[in-house]
């Protein structure tokens, strides 16, 4: 199994003396094989970039498909999930690949790979079903959820619609017969049931949580349009209650602030999630700049981990 980087850009061959003819007129691909060509100063490097151009030509495939779907609309649903997808077909591992042909061109060597073309799609085609299964499942335990247990279903799910796309996507462009209207209907379809659960979901701090700490999770919380209320009360409202404790030490002339917070989330009069964590801060200034610092901490975990995982919504 290699895994392949491919470099937006094209490059043109430049003809070399000796350079084979099957190197500057590549073979097309077929219902056999996918193929690739490429140079390199031995066999290991120029197999890997002739899997690259494979792996190249087989993204200009897909993006033929696709521009015949016009996906392009005003709402433009699938543009984020589109670029992902354009990310992640950057690196496709290719199995049951050969090198078919060889030949010293100067200092270089330029290869023909040749990729069993059933092997791939049966791989593509097994990520896809089992994906899609995995969604099933999640979507049977969507009706009755709690607002958090909904929400976090959905982005699984969500998740799942990545690896859904990028495989029909793959098999779409190989040449293969795949609904793809129908894939990114679905996504869209979740996409939208997570955007109406997000309005109807809001937030609001128990009193006695500490200042600080709330105001970094509302910001977060803030920053992904997540309602926070002011006010207690409201169908879909989730009471987040923090708790936290700090020990300070002295280490070196500096001060150590290590900070214990403990998220719980209620819904219903019920705990529905919750999550504890450890932060670190310090400072050679006070124990008050010590404890900011750690409290810096938190708000890099929070952008490092999503402020969703952090309160105890995600796993």
């Amino acid at each position: 199994m290699v895994a392949v980087l491919v470099t937006a850009t094209c490059t043109t061959k430049t003809k070399q003396a000796s350079e084979p003819s099957w190197y500057l007129s590549p073979k097309q691909n077929n219902s056999e094989n996918l193929y690739g060509v490429a140079m390199g100063a031995n066999l290991e490097e120029a197999t890997k970039a002739a899997l690259a151009d494979a792996a190249a030509r087989l993204m200009v495939s897909i993006s033929s498909e696709s521009n015949l779907l016009r996906e392009e609309d005003n709402n433009n649903a699938h543009e984020e999930m589109r670029q992902q997808v354009k990310q992640n077909i950057e690196k496709i591992d290719f199995m049951n690949f050969r090198a078919s042909r060889t030949a010293k061109v100067g200092a270089q060597l330029a290869v023909e790979v040749a990729i069993e073309r059933s092997p791939f799609i049966r791989d593509q085609k097994e990520k896809l079903e089992f994906a899609e299964k995995q969604v099933a499942d999640l979507e049977k335990n969507l009706t009755g959820n709690n607002p958090i247990s909904k929400r976090v279903s959905l982005l699984k799910i969500l998740d799942l619609e990545k690896q859904i796309e990028l495989s029909s996507r793959i098999l779409t462009g190989a040449g293969e017969n795949v609904n793809l209207k129908e894939k990114l209907s679905r996504i869209a379809f979740f996409k939208n049931q997570l955007n109406q659960l997000t309005d109807k979901i809001e937030f609001y701090f128990e009193i006695n949580s500490p200042k600080e700490i709330a105001q970094v999770i509302r910001s977060a919380l803030n920053k992904e349009k997540i309602k926070v209320s002011s006010t207690r009360g409201g169908a879909g409202q989730i009471n987040i209650n923090i708790r936290s404790n700090s020990r300070n030490m002295e280490v070196y002339g500096a001060q150590i602030t290590k900070l214990r917070i403990d998220f719980e989330n209620i819904f219903g009069g019920k705990v529905v999630a919750s999550n504890s964590l450890e932060v670190t801060g310090s400072s050679t200034v006070s124990e008050q700049e010590s404890y900011a610092a750690a409290v810096k901490s938190l708000e890099d975990k929070i952008e490092a981990d999503g402020v969703l995982k952090i309160i105890g919504i995600l796993n």
